[in-house]
């Protein structure tokens, strides 16, 4: 009878002790963490989902941006807050509804920039630059003037930054005095326009493709011609 006993709780403590091990199993498994490392900077994957979904409301997200150096976001609003972290590289971001480099406010590797919802803001990456954003859903990007881009398939009219932008017949007059193909200079060396992006009345932004397959951001006055 004793050993009956014996076998009865011997076994009821393995039970007991097997779903203790599966709960705390469980328990870690749910608690594992989400490392996400730092790529290397790659301009053919501008946009990187970290963490969340950033087009659902209320949801927080994290996501990263891969600017060239040289490139202006033009003025812009979200419709949140916008928490701002540089990574990699140097960012300036200013505040208000036209690009004026005076206002720029530097941001070096590990600095935190806040832009409050409806904002309008702009920013410039100085070099190759990495940023992570993170905030509360929905995350889109308005600008304060259409942007016109002009590339290989013709000219596109964006409303938004997160669109590919609806093909238009032309441009402003002030907008593109170089075409893609166009040989240029600018402080990198030589190089040929790869693809061009102007709102009207303000700027004209040029990429520029160099022989070592880098590609750089400058503004018309900033080129030369041959």
């Amino acid at each position: 009878m004793q050993t009956c006993r014996w076998l009865l709780a011997t076994s009821v403590l393995s039970a007991i002790l097997l779903v203790s091990s599966s709960a705390l199993v469980g328990a870690q498994e749910q608690g594992q963490s989400h490392v996400v490392p730092l790529r290397p900077f790659s301009p053919d994957h501008r946009f990187e989902k970290v963490s969340g979904d950033h087009t659902k409301p209320g949801v927080p997200f994290v996501i990263r941006i891969h600017a060239e150096a040289g490139f202006i976001i033009m003025p812009h609003i979200h419709p949140e807050d916008e928490n701002i972290v540089v990574l990699k590289g140097t960012w300036s971001v200013g505040m208000g509804d036209r690009f004026d480099e005076q206002r720029l406010e530097p941001m070096e590797a590990g600095a935190y920039g806040l832009v409050p919802r409806q904002m309008a803001h702009f920013g410039l990456s100085r070099t190759n630059t990495i940023l992570q954003v993170h905030g509360i859903g929905p995350f889109t990007t308005q600008y304060v003037v259409p942007v016109y881009r002009l590339t290989d398939a013709g000219i596109l009219k964006q409303t938004s930054a997160a669109e590919p932008g609806q093909p238009v017949p032309s441009s402003p007059p002030d907008c593109f005095a170089l075409k893609i193909g166009s040989r240029v200079r600018d402080a990198l060396g030589e190089g040929i326009i790869a693809e061009a992006q102007c709102t009207p009345g303000q700027l004209t932004q040029y990429r520029v493709r160099h022989p070592s397959g880098d590609h750089t951001w400058a503004r018309r006055e900033a080129l030369t011609t041959p």
